[in-house]
């Protein structure tokens, strides 16, 4: 490994299967953090990828682009790296020097087709504007769809962070998260707060959202272009009582909660440590498909994870989270699906290019239609369960 986290490709032409390429075959260039790329089995999509007609090349930052290129589409997790490109102090840091490569390389290349585009990442990168977008988006125009209120507290006085807590409409008890929702180590850390005196335990600045009952289940709604995949995970268990101590928890690993202080009554249970075979509630696939249709849309971003609850009282659907190229856990074929859709965004901008008069090979994908599908869900026996 590089610096970067790369493996050197010298022997193999940064080809990722090592195998020679072949005359017309389509280039995917890629770049993943090592902690993502220790998820993604890539060399499975590499095999994946040259049955379908392309070849999938890992790019190395600490190598012109140029050489390793051309690329028809660049697929990548730079999350992390776009957090500290934005941030004022990141000064002139390796990873900064990674992003400004990579810009420089795409403005030179605008026919590369980027999964997905910067711009649009940067709208979910701080959790209050994120919110903001969801709640304006077209997702939330269904009757039964919301974003529970939240606000963005700055104050480090409690009794200021409890007027604006009144002031957003934001109730008891609240859930706080670090206002960064990537690229930092407290971006998965939250709290539970229950009354006026747990707010002196929050570190500022923080998003504080209303926390709504949901019958410990969480629905993770994993997006792959027009096509969806939903997976249940055990969340906490309901809340009654506002006499409660903080909770401190990773979003990522929420069985590791923890109460801040001991509590004199025995312990109501935290989180639940699985979810059951039939839920509550079923989701409702039409609802389901609209919010993925309005969150792409407000988003502008085709690879993501919206986190969907339930409220227990209405029945209504609350978006409380969205993230970018997530996991993809439990979804079954991810890799056939993902090079599906870039099989069709290519062709689209083939299309296109043949449209403005450019010489450009047209290859029409089978078997895609642009139009919001269920891959699987809660209301079909083959869902997936963690």
């Amino acid at each position: 490994m590089n610096e970067y986290g790369m493996e050197s490709r010298r022997k193999t032409n940064g080809l990722f299967s090592g195998l020679p390429t072949q005359p017309g075959m389509r280039r995917i260039g890629f770049w993943m953090s090592p902690k993502k790329l220790k998820k993604m089995d890539m060399a499975k999509f590499a095999v994946v990828c040259r049955t379908g007609g392309f070849e999938l090349v890992q790019v190395d930052f600490a190598r012109p682009l140029e050489e390793q290129g051309p690329f028809d589409v660049f697929l990548h997790k730079m999350t992390d790296l776009i957090v500290k490109a934005e941030q004022d102090d990141a000064g002139d840091s390796a990873e900064v020097g990674l992003f400004r490569v990579f810009e420089s390389y795409m403005n030179a290349n605008p026919q590369t087709i980027i999964i997905d585009p910067i711009e649009n990442l940067k709208k979910l990168l701080l959790r209050h504007r994120q919110y903001h977008l969801i709640a304006t988006s077209d997702a939330c125009l269904h009757d039964k769809v919301f974003t529970p209120p939240f606000v963005r507290l700055i104050a480090s006085d409690s009794s200021q962070m409890l007027r604006e807590l009144r002031l957003a409409g934001v109730d008891f008890p609240v859930v706080c998260k670090a206002q960064e929702a990537h690229g930092s180590s407290d971006a998965h850390r939250m709290m539970i707060i229950f009354n006026a005196d747990g707010l002196k335990s929050i570190k500022v600045p923080c998003v504080a959202q209303t926390f709504v009952n949901h019958d410990a289940v969480l629905y993770k709604v994993f997006v792959i272009g027009e096509k969806f995949h939903i997976v249940r995970r055990p969340s906490f268990e309901n809340f009654y009582s506002f006499d409660l101590p903080p909770i401190a928890f990773d979003s990522q690993n929420i069985t590791g909660s923890q109460w801040l202080e001991d509590i004199p009554v025995s312990r109501p249970p935290i989180a639940a440590s699985s979810v059951p075979d039939v839920p509550a509630v079923a989701l409702d696939p039409e609802i389901v498909t609209s919010i993925v249709k309005g969150v792409r849309k407000q988003f502008g971003l085709s690879l993501i994870g919206i986190d969907l609850i339930v409220d227990k009282t209405t029945g209504h659907y609350a978006i409380i989270d969205v993230n970018a190229f997530p996991s993809y856990d439990g979804v079954t074929d991810f890799f056939p699906h993902l090079l599906s859709h870039i099989e069709m965004i290519v062709w689209q901008r083939d299309r296109h290019l043949s449209a403005n008069h450019h010489s450009v090979h047209l290859k029409q994908p089978t078997g895609l239609k642009p139009t919001a599908r269920i891959i699987s869900n809660d209301l079909n026996p083959a869902i997936a369960r963690s």
